[in-house]
């Protein structure tokens, strides 16, 4: 099981622009109703792309119900990326403390939380990984999930703290438990491999980081994630390929699909809001790629 070359991203649909914030407000009222966000993944379909990858936001819970009641958009992929902190912070402070773990709690079996608790009084971090991990991914449930990536605002800190046995639970829930390609986004794609692969033991696991030809947040630097890319040590997935807007999208897709053809990229991620963006974006990755 693995990636097309070209994997559909949501930042458009939850107003995420790095560089523009009024584009940004645009965008996030824009998709606040369910159609909309169905338009353009059923744009990206048309286009032949098959993996949708997607932050746990509240928003796509009636998309996904619609997707899974009209069995819209076949051959399509799914790869939920978590946690969503914000959602849990909204509902924090709209429920208090409690009410949020009770709802959060009673979404899985109440029986599986007690061997969690106990264990992680031991020290034993895995039962709990599970819960939360099973939890984040509910809202995919009945559709075909290609991977489960662990959100950077977590790995990273996760990474840091040298909290490398959190990362093994993760990635051993997702590919035991829930049958997915365990994947992981980060803001230093050479530090994370050196983890995943040297402390957490993990063969050529699955890394989404920023790669782009501005080298626009490719930390530590542009020369060490292109060299980190091109190790052979994991399989990529580069993302801000257009550096946030700030890059022609032709030079843009020329650096990005060079690596591909090279083999230091598995996949490009990318968004976009419009069926004609959607199109121009597919038809010069395929034609650099020599695809029909």
């Amino acid at each position: 099981m693995s990636y097309g070359r070209a994997i559909f991203g949501d930042n458009q649909f939850l107003g995420v622009n790095h560089s523009n914030q009024a584009r940004a407000a645009e965008l996030f009222e824009r998709f606040k109703h369910p159609d909309a966000i169905l338009e353009v993944l059923a744009a990206a379909h048309d286009a032949g792309v098959r993996d949708f990858m997607f932050t746990t936001h509240d928003r796509y819970v009636p998309v996904f119900d619609e997707i899974r009641r009209s069995r819209l958009f076949p051959g399509m992929h799914y790869t939920p990326c978590l946690p969503y902190a914000h959602k849990y912070w909204n509902q924090l402070s709209s429920k208090g403390p409690s009410a949020l773990i009770a709802s959060t709690i009673m979404q899985i079996n109440p029986l599986r939380i007690v061997p969690a608790a106990l264990g992680l009084l031991l020290g034993r971090t895995r039962g709990v990984t599970a819960l939360l991990t099973e939890i984040e991914t509910l809202m995919c449930r009945g559709l075909p999930v290609r991977g489960v990536f662990l959100q950077n605002l977590a790995f990273d800190f996760l990474m840091a703290m040298d909290l490398h046995r959190i990362i093994e639970d993760f990635a051993d829930t997702v590919s035991r438990r829930l049958g997915a390609l365990p994947g992981f986004i980060t803001m230093n794609h050479p530090k994370a491999v050196a983890m995943l692969c040297d402390r957490v033991g993990l063969e050529r696991p699955w890394v989404c980081a920023n790669f782009n030809q501005a080298g626009f947040r490719m930390n530590p630097s542009q020369a060490a994630c292109e060299q980190s890319f091109a190790s052979g040590r994991s399989h990529n997935i580069a993302m801000s390929v257009f550096s946030s807007g700030q890059s022609d999208p032709g030079l843009a897709l020329d650096y990005v699909v060079s690596r591909l053809d090279a083999g230091s990229l598995d996949a490009i991620l990318f968004g976009s809001s419009s069926r004609s963006n959607i199109n121009a974006n597919l038809a010069q990755i395929n034609r650099r790629t020599g695809l029909p």
